[in-house]
């Protein structure tokens, strides 16, 4: 939501003032997102200067009587939206993240300075391939993600939702707030109620605030249950139409889901627009990572397709994107009512070095606490939202409307099976079975073996021969990498795995390396 530069040596003065689109005190400066999503204040009080940066949904302000703390108890019991706090004092900077963790915010300390961005290739003066973080590799080398305030270096950290971090002399220190309460056993419906009205209530109080802004919405309509249930959520017979985007993908899955999502899009009025996703394959030549472009190595796998999607929706005037993302979360089974899962094998990521393999041990270390959102969904969060910052779009989630999330947990079972509750409100929406019940659903398996097959594998071939830093840092093991390289030639299939090694090595020469050379 913000970028900035702080010295502590500027904080003495608490001389802040407007410079275009940032507020400067000395050599610092705070650089909120600029757009028409967002509100920022600012409020000067004795020594203390606060910031805020919050979303047109956060009820957070600067005009109570103390300095708010957008994700701690008495805010968070109406909570909604997001936000971010800067409370800058003479030798002491805190900043406070609400609930909604819409986007990261990455912090770096060097000396007296505090930097602080939601992209993280801004901050790739200050890393160092020496500053690995290891179990932070691990996991990403493993498909083994956590919530956490650890990224991938160990001088960079993530705010994390409802999370605290303060910066004075003694360096920069995060503190987690208590976990988020949940409703933990599922509860009967009453008679005579009705959940798929509470459903059409709650999703339409989720996007009220966006849509009373007056902004032109889009859709990521991929064409299953849960971006077809925000389509129908956010249709207004009087109102502007709706623009969705997709990604289609081939063949005769791809058929399916293109008649899919006609049927969405006509159904509610929308002015439909489709990219062809196997153009825009993970690694393919004109992509961020084959141009070898400075990027976050933890980025969406799709991500030269969904980064043109984003570039789509832009060049079509697009400013608030609604998702589906986080609709999958909270219809899934709690883990008491569902049968232990089986252990995960490393079977499939033979090629891991000694340093990655050691650090497996530590995977769970230094855990966010349960979040008001379920997890899964703000780590995507992290992963896919920068890329409409950078088209200049914001994005929302309805699924993750708070309300909305404690609904859902008190669901029975039956209703959230399958995702029953969206099957049978689309059926009430009068969609046909073949979008509530289709036999096929897509997916992207085809994309990214097609990705891995034409691009990643001759990407292999090239890393192995040039040199990988992950192999220099004892993190791969290149004679097991250069076996699995050489038999996915001979092989039907390629490990899609391989995919998050690739990806992980492209993006941190990106970071690393002085002027990297493009990688196709």
């Amino acid at each position: 939501m913000l970028s900035f530069r702080l010295a502590l040596s500027d904080l003495a003065r608490a001389a802040w003032h407007g410079d275009h689109d940032r507020w400067r005190c000395g050599g610092s400066w705070v650089q909120p997102i600029s757009h028409p999503a967002l509100r920022n204040e600012i409020h000067h009080a004795q020594h203390t200067t606060t910031i805020l940066v919050r979303d047109l949904a956060s009820p957070v302000t600067l005009a109570g009587p103390t300095p708010p703390e957008p994700g701690r108890k008495g805010t968070h019991g109406a909570a909604r939206g997001d936000a971010v706090v800067l409370h800058l004092q003479p030798g002491r900077i805190t900043i406070s993240a609400g609930i909604g963790g819409t986007v990261p915010l990455y912090l770096a300390a060097e000396g007296e300075f505090l930097y602080g961005t939601w992209d993280l290739p801004a901050l790739r003066r200050l890393l160092r391939s020496s500053s690995l973080r290891d179990r932070a590799v691990a996991r990403a080398l493993t498909r083994r993600h956590r919530y956490s305030s650890d990224t991938l270096f160990t001088d960079v950290t993530m705010l994390t939702e409802r999370a605290t971090a303060t910066f004075t002399t003694a360096g920069l220190q995060l503190t987690y707030p208590p976990p988020a309460e949940h409703v933990t056993r599922a509860r009967e419906l009453r008679s005579g109620a009705d959940p798929f009205d509470a459903l059409a209530h709650l999703l339409t109080e989720a996007i009220h605030p966006w849509r009373a802004g007056g902004a032109l919405m889009g859709l990521e309509l991929s064409g299953g249950l849960d971006s077809a249930t925000v389509a129908i959520a956010a249709h207004e017979p009087a109102g502007p139409a709706l623009r969705t985007f997709g990604l289609l993908i081939e063949g005769a899955l791809g058929t399916e889901q293109h008649r899919r999502r006609l049927t969405i899009a006509e159904h509610v009025r929308a002015t439909d627009d489709v990219l062809r996703a196997h153009e825009h394959a993970p690694f393919c030549a004109g992509g961020i990572r084959a141009r070898g472009a400075a990027h976050d190595p933890g980025g969406e796998f799709y991500r030269e397709a969904f980064e043109a999607l984003a570039d789509r929706a832009a060049r079509h005037g697009v400013t608030i994107m609604l998702t589906g993302n986080g609709g999958d979360e909270i219809m899934a089974p709690r883990p008491d009512e569902l049968p232990p899962p089986p252990p995960q094998s490393l079977a499939e990521v033979s090629w891991l070095g000694p340093r990655a393999r050691d650090a497996l041990a530590t995977i769970d270390d230094n855990l966010a606490p349960s979040a008001v959102l379920p997890t899964p969904t703000l780590m995507g969060f992290a992963i896919h939202h920068p890329a409409y910052l950078r088209a200049g779009i914001w994005p929302v989630t309805p699924f993750t409307h708070p309300r909305l999330v404690r609904f859902a947990e008190q669901l029975p079972l039956e209703m959230r099976r399958g995702k029953k509750l969206y099957r049978d409100f689309l059926t009430r929406a009068g969609l046909p079975r073949s979008v509530t019940h289709p036999e096929r659903t897509e997916n992207f398996r085809d994309l990214m073996q097609h990705g891995l097959r034409h691009h990643g594998l001759p990407l292999a071939n090239r890393l192995l021969g040039d040199g990988m830093l992950l192999t220099d840092h004892g993190f791969i093991d290149p004679d097991a990498l250069q076996r699995t390289v050489r038999d996915a030639h001979q092989s039907d299939t390629v490990p899609s795995v391989l995919c998050d090694t690739l990806a992980l090595e492209v993006g941190l020469r990106s970071l690393l390396t002085p002027d990297p050379a493009p990688v196709a």
